[in-house]
């Protein structure tokens, strides 16, 4: 029997603030792959140079200015692909992911052609809700919540994980200079696959966690990732469901929110000129005000539903076994 040819596998290594790290990641991720390209993203510890003397398939990219853990990975991302990359893994320099998961990911890929990106889960594991940091484990709730909105991934678990491995075809498809880059980074890569509702798996793996401080401030994300979620949010609706498509969603949206606007304005003013002038509002006002609101509401949930129903789902995988949802074509 002819054994098939492994792809060729890459793994990309943003880096900053690593020095004490990296070399170790670097040294577990050539165990599992062809070649590691890491990205000096400007390092004030100049981490890179901890790699002096290392073997000819890693490969050192310097930027001449700090960009963020998105931009460092776009660079990686594109040095991979012009070395002939067919399967691009996204590994962090913080030693937090463990690598050798990273032949199961390629493995899957391979077994699974529709599947165009496999990312970690870390949730399938009840254990991680007690070692997760608290504020962690709130802000990743939170923002799975707006993701799935954003993204039309419903059935994603952890889609604030950044251990990816990612076929080089759907990255040469991806426009990745719109891509944000610094921790939005993952987030918009899901959205624009979910634009295209590309097909994709989350595999189950355990968290690391040694109880370091993440250098992604709650602040920073409750001013910034809400503005751009509803902007992929509204730019998924809009491409999907009135350029590629019109269907029942379409119907119920396009009805069910003036009407529910409609409601909840005309019902906020009468309500408004009843407490200004002391004077309970005619019945019929009332009923009109409450049917906008009613109607509305439903047929806005039903638009929802729709989405929800008929959108990508994500297939959920273990290292040792075969896809246990499948991915409708």
């Amino acid at each position: 029997m002819q054994t098939e040819t492994p792809p060729r596998t890459v793994a990309v290594v943003p880096a900053y603030r690593a020095a004490a790290t990296l070399a170790r990641v670097v040294e577990r991720a050539l165990e599992v792959v062809d070649e590691v390209i890491v990205v000096d993203d400007a390092c004030p510890e100049r981490c890179s140079e901890v790699l002096a003397g290392a073997p000819s398939r890693v490969h050192v990219v310097r930027r001449e200015h700090n960009g963020g853990v998105g931009a460092a990975t776009k660079t990686g991302i594109v040095e991979a692909l012009a070395r002939g990359a067919e399967i691009i893994v996204k590994v962090d320099a913080d030693d937090q992911m463990d690598t050798s998961y990273i032949p199961h990911m390629v493995a899957f890929l391979q077994r699974a052609p529709e599947i165009d990106m496999v990312k970690g889960n870390r949730f399938a594991d009840p254990a991680t809700l007690y070692r997760m940091p608290v504020t962690r484990l709130i802000g990743n709730a939170g923002l799975t919540f707006l993701v799935k909105f954003s993204t039309g991934y419903w059935t994603i678990v952890d889609p604030t994980n950044g251990f990816i491995a990612v076929r080089a075809r759907a990255l040469r498809e991806t426009n990745l200079a719109r891509l944000a880059d610094r921790y939005f980074f993952e987030i918009d890569l899901l959205c624009a696959f979910g634009l295209r509702r590309r097909p994709i798996a989350e595999m189950e793996m355990p968290a690391i966690y040694a109880g370091e401080r993440s250098s992604l401030s709650v602040g920073t994300v409750l001013l910034t990732f809400p503005g751009r979620l509803l902007t992929r949010f509204l730019r998924r609706i809009l491409v999907n469901y009135f350029v590629v498509e019109i269907n029942v969603g379409t119907l119920c949206a396009v009805i069910g929110l003036p009407m529910l606007l409609a409601g909840l304005a005309f019902g906020g003013h009468e309500w408004a000129v009843s407490i200004a002038t002391n004077q309970p509002r005619p019945t019929g006002t009332i009923i009109l005000a409450l049917m906008l609101f009613t109607i509305g509401f439903q047929l806005a949930l039903q638009a929802v539903l729709f989405d929800v129903q008929f959108g990508t789902r994500t297939a959920k995988v273990r290292a040792d076994r075969e896809v246990r949802d499948t991915v409708p074509s």
